[in-house]
């Protein structure tokens, strides 16, 4: 479970590309992301940028200028594990054909040699209803992903909402930030209980201010708001993401 749950901390990077014109938290269209992502030996790591920045990013600037997709970006991990992935893209839209017709216009190329030199791939298909977009660049990439509890999973939405989406929304606004969203599987290749809570920064300081700001409001809640908090999660669940965004390009 441990290995599956790391694979799934960046199942929302696409979701972090949202542009502004869908900035509320809680909008209308379910937001689709697809995500594949790659192990790719440290010998072979220039070698997959470089096939990357000649095929990928050229597709998706194409289809995000004509609005198939809203977004997309490319990443690499900051934290290395022994099992984890290294190396990703990920694009997102308000419909799975969408995301789709990407993917159809990527494996036209056929595999390239950066990614047949990877040890290990996974592609992973997400949803979002809670986002929000601010203004700037993303550079870095945070992901908190736990367990909800698998009887009442929106009590772990519920409690986000309550908690600490007020703190998130004041550091959008003072650009410590530049999006936040909570991600869950599309397509269930591991627990459904599973949530991603993703947030973007503009750089490694927004980081600082962020981790600030949350651990001054949780200094500041009750017992029972405590209570609450540990309570809509399983135990020891977390699994954190740290990862450098290399490409983007929203809308």
């Amino acid at each position: 479970m441990k290995k599956r749950i790391a694979g799934l901390l960046l199942m929302v990077l696409a979701v972090m590309m949202v542009p502004a014109a869908l900035p509320q938290m809680e909008p209308t269209p379910v937001l689709y992301t697809y995500v594949s992502q790659f192990q790719v030996p440290r010998a072979n790591w220039a070698s997959y940028s470089e096939d990357t920045e000649k095929t990928v990013v050229p597709i998706v600037e194409k289809l995000t200028a004509d609005g198939t997709i809203l977004g997309w970006s490319t990443f690499e991990q900051v934290i290395h594990t022994p099992d984890g992935y290294t190396h990703g893209a990920a694009w997102s839209s308000t419909t799975i054909s969408g995301l789709l017709k990407v993917l159809d216009e990527i494996r036209k190329a056929g595999p390239r040699p950066g990614q047949i030199a990877a040890t290990k791939h996974e592609d992973l298909l997400m949803q979002s209803t809670m986002y929000h977009a601010g203004g700037g660049t993303p550079t870095y990439l945070r992901v908190v992903c736990s367990n909800a509890k698998a009887d009442k999973p929106g009590e772990y939405t519920a409690m986000l909402k309550k908690l600490l989406v007020p703190t998130f929304e004041e550091q959008l606004k003072k650009g410590a930030a530049t999006f936040y969203g909570l991600d869950e599987q599309y397509v269930n290749t591991a627990a459904p209980s599973i949530r991603c809570l993703v947030i973007n920064y503009p750089n490694a300081e927004g980081m600082d201010k962020w981790a600030t700001a949350i651990s001054t409001t949780m200094s500041k809640w009750t017992p029972a708001e405590r209570a609450e908090f540990a309570a809509a999660s399983v135990l020891d669940s977390r699994r954190d993401v740290l990862a450098r965004i290399t490409h983007s390009g929203p809308k």
